[in-house]
């Protein structure tokens, strides 16, 4: 009208750029697919393990990327660069502090969400896979804290990793090439520190996301298992979708989890001992808390001599993962209700309370030694 051209209904170059990406990628569906997921029994607080998880990871490669900004992997430098975060760089401690307890918290997430999947039956058909892949998860999440420990190479750090090498040369086969590997040398020394580093920042996170990448995908084409109680009418009748009401007990927990790690961070902040030295001193050796339950069992006498140590530090530790990795070809009830499954009760009770005993009796040990 008028010879005016209709300007109503021309896409502004935001929307342009939107349905450029929708119309090549399919955001929209994507959104839809991950948003609208059912949700067997309603959303639940003890759904969130698995975001929190990747929460975490997210926030310790970030912390990590701003400390390699400053850290030098090397001998000479390594335990001078980690100072001068602590003491020069602009909240440095903070950041520094907030990676070291935000290590810890993931362990504790995923010794917690692997409890939650085997209580509550998560393992048994269909989820075989997601099941295996989340054990790799683990064992690349405890490789995470082992390598990480040594590179503020002070005392702790060193004499922890060579606690944690010896172990792992005791290993069958591969133990005595492992072990030279990763130290380089008779002493862990240069070429120590750098393969550690590589494969704290490099390898480790590269599996970590591939392995993430496919449990999701698993986790998502198997469906999930939803809570043991109710019969399947029941939880039907009781689904609800991922977002909004999941979606936020998900940021409330992820919120949480940054809380207390921060709080750790400000009221236990970071402090070195003594430049790493082959030398101990008054330093008594011991590993990563997460690993004193295996350290003061190995005290045990009946772990002495070099069979005895191959029993309780390889064997063992060895044949309950493997009986973990079975568990869900073994398991075939398809009963779910931990209840109703009192061996699996008992048996993880007897496991919690083992680690729990275990690594309090070395912690009392540590402070009468102290």
């Amino acid at each position: 009208m008028n010879g005016q051209p209709n300007t109503v209904d021309q896409p502004n170059p935001f929307e342009k750029v939107v349905a450029f990406v929708e119309e090549r990628v399919g955001l929209k569906t994507i959104q839809a697919k991950m948003l609208n997921e059912p949700v067997p029994g309603g959303s639940r607080w003890a759904y969130a393990f698995g975001s929190c998880l990747l929460f975490i990871f997210i926030i310790q490669v970030v912390t990590g990327i701003l400390l390699m900004f400053y850290y030098v992997p090397s001998t000479d430098h390594a335990y001078a660069s980690t100072q001068y975060i602590i003491h020069e760089v602009d909240y440095g401690w903070f950041i520094l502090s907030y990676h070291f307890w935000g290590s810890s918290v993931m362990v504790v997430m995923v010794f917690a969400h692997m409890s939650q999947v085997f209580l509550w039956g998560a393992y048994k058909s269909p989820r075989e896979l997601v099941w295996l892949v989340g054990l790799a998860l683990f064992g690349i999440v405890m490789a995470f804290g082992f390598t990480g420990y040594l590179l503020p190479w002070d005392q702790r750090a060193y004499w922890a990793t060579v606690v944690g090498v010896e172990i792992m040369d005791k290993t069958p086969i591969i133990g005595d090439f492992m072990a030279r590997f990763l130290k380089g040398g008779p002493t862990p020394g240069q070429m120590t520190i750098s393969r550690f580093f590589v494969i704290h920042v490099m390898i480790l996170p590269a599996a970590l996301m591939g392995l993430a990448g496919l449990h999701i995908f698993l986790f998502r084409k198997a469906g999930p298992a939803g809570p043991f109680r109710g019969t399947p009418e029941e939880l039907k009748a009781k689904t609800d979708y991922f977002f909004p009401r999941q979606v936020w007990k998900d940021i409330v927990v992820m919120a949480s989890v940054f809380l207390i790690t921060a709080s750790l961070a400000f009221i236990e902040p970071v402090v070195l001992l003594e430049e790493a030295t082959p030398d101990p001193g008054d330093y008594h050796p011991e590993p990563e808390w997460y690993f004193l339950f295996l350290f003061q069992l190995l005290r045990l006498k009946i772990f002495g001599g070099e069979f005895g140590q191959l029993l309780g530090s390889i064997v063992l530790p060895g044949a309950f993962m493997a009986l973990l990795a079975a568990l869900p070809f073994i398991d075939r009830n398809p009963e779910r209700n931990i209840f109703k499954r009192p061996f699996a009760l008992v048996g993880w009770i007897m496991v919690m309370a083992f680690i729990f005993i275990f690594t309090y009796s070395s912690v009392i040990n540590r402070e009468f030694l102290d």
